[in-house]
């Protein structure tokens, strides 16, 4: 009887088929919301989050037992009621913040799916599912717009350094799809009112340079927001921001070379990046930002130095930055900081700071303090300018220079202005050779500024630095 039996169908042909993965995933609401709660429970999980007997702090008590209830942690992680030892504490707050980041970077792993499926090719989505893609992309926006409501950028930026170093990158991942959705999903107006809106979300991310631990994890995240114009706008409205990463560039004391160069490789791409942008932030702020930078200019460290010489030079060689280079060489102070480094010990910094000396040399229309400077120590300069050892083969360099003692021998002394209350301290200041502040000094550079801005420098003071 049994050889009547028609064979069996293969079994998968009677499995049903799987859902869509739009249909799996959880709500936008309830990745955020586990989040959020992850993030709490992260909080309660820091020495600070627990009182000097070991106990949870009452505050937190709600969002550990509502995580707990979620199934996020197991009923063991929790931190006891009481722990007679410190050592066990410790171990107890180490198991909570390692499961803790766990459930996090689980949620993370969500909202990284469900940002990136849109950036796969239409014909792709199409041909998987018709009518899925359209669905996918509103699912990453409604996530989009819940995840910045719940503040979880700032939140996550604050919590990095309680979250183990395979999260911080599941961070960083998620920051850089958010930030390279804008123009998929037309959501650039929502990340940048976000960014707007949360100033602190830029300076957590400044501050993160005085933790090592997420120093270079915070540096990814800022240049990855220097890549689009409006958030660079965002960056520079905070000039106290602007402010506090310079202070990070500095290298020297208990900062390490690798945060210093990794502040300073942030601020190079703010400023860069979107000349035109930055450009307004620099005419605005000329004398705020550049009395802090020519501090890095004159530091006793050489790689702080010279890095700060090389990228003071491609902003004044830059023409976007044409008005703010007539404002520096109109400043007789900045001009004695570069005359200053001509004397340096270091040969590679007398050549980052010959190529911005010799613009303060060929501007034609120079203010009378910065004329009277040059005129006064032409011979003293043309004598440093020629010991100068180059290779032969560097033909730029040779130019330059000789272009630059040329004007020098050419230079003639300003006929003196009619006495007045300052004129005099301003003429003695020159004569005896002292390069000191002069109190005319921004009007003489505005002045220059208005009447050459359309001016450009000889074609040989337009190249880059010689390379040493």
């Amino acid at each position: 009887m049994a050889s009547e039996v028609a064979p069996c169908m293969p079994l998968h042909l009677f499995r049903r088929a799987p859902a869509a993965s739009a249909s799996r995933r959880p709500r936008p609401a309830d990745i955020c919301r586990r989040l959020s709660e992850s993030l709490d429970l992260l909080l309660v999980a820091r020495p600070e989050g627990l009182t000097a007997g070991g106990t949870v702090a009452d505050s937190d008590s709600s969002s550990s037992s509502s995580c707990s209830e979620a199934g996020q942690l197991p009923e063991a992680a929790a931190p006891p009621s009481s722990i007679s030892s410190g050592a066990v504490a410790e171990a107890r707050r180490e198991e909570l913040q390692r499961i803790v980041s766990e459930d996090v970077r689980k949620q993370l792993r969500l909202v990284l799916e469900a940002f990136e499926e849109p950036s796969e090719p239409a014909a792709q989505r199409a041909a998987a599912c018709k009518g899925v893609g359209d669905h996918l992309t509103d699912s990453a926006g409604q996530l989009l717009a819940q995840f910045l409501a719940a503040d979880l950028p700032c939140r996550l930026v604050a919590s990095l350094a309680d979250l183990t170093f395979e999260v911080r990158k599941d961070v960083i991942s998620v920051f850089s799809a958010i930030v390279r959705m804008g123009d998929r999903l037309a959501a650039e107006q929502q990340v940048h009112d976000y960014v707007s809106n949360h100033p602190r979300f830029y300076r957590l991310l400044v501050e993160g340079y005085g933790r090592p631990e997420i120093a270079i994890h915070c540096g990814m995240m800022l240049r990855s927001c220097a890549r689009h114009r409006r958030l660079v706008a965002a960056f520079l409205d905070q000039p106290g921001v602007v402010t506090r990463l310079i202070s990070f560039t500095s290298h020297g004391g208990d900062r390490s070379f690798d945060v210093s160069s990794d502040a300073f490789s942030s601020l190079h791409d703010f400023l860069l990046m979107h000349k035109d942008v930055s450009v307004v932030f620099l005419e605005t702020k000329f004398h705020e930002f550049f009395g802090l930078y020519n501090g890095l200019v004159q530091s006793d460290d050489y790689v702080t130095q010279r890095q700060a010489l090389k990228l003071l030079g491609e902003i004044l060689l830059s023409r976007p930055f044409m008005k703010v280079m007539m404002l520096y060489i109109g400043e007789d102070q900045f001009l004695q900081i570069h005359m200053k480094l001509l004397r340096a010990d270091s040969k590679a910094i007398q050549f980052e700071a010959f190529h911005i000396f010799k613009i303060f040399v060929a501007n034609p229309q120079k203010p009378p303090r910065v004329q009277q400077i040059l005129y006064k120590n032409k011979d003293k300069l043309v004598r440093l300018l020629e010991t100068f050892a180059t290779r032969q083969d560097d033909r730029q360099f040779l130019e330059d220079r000789n272009t630059v003692i040329g004007k020098l021998y050419a230079l003639e002394l300003v006929p003196p202005k009619p006495s007045t209350p300052t004129g005099g301290a301003v003429s003695g200041a020159a004569s005896s050779g002292s390069f000191g502040g002069s109190a005319t000094a921004a009007a003489a550079a505005t002045s220059a500024t208005e009447s050459v801005q359309q001016q450009t420098p000889p074609p040989a003071l337009q190249q880059q630095p010689s390379s040493m």
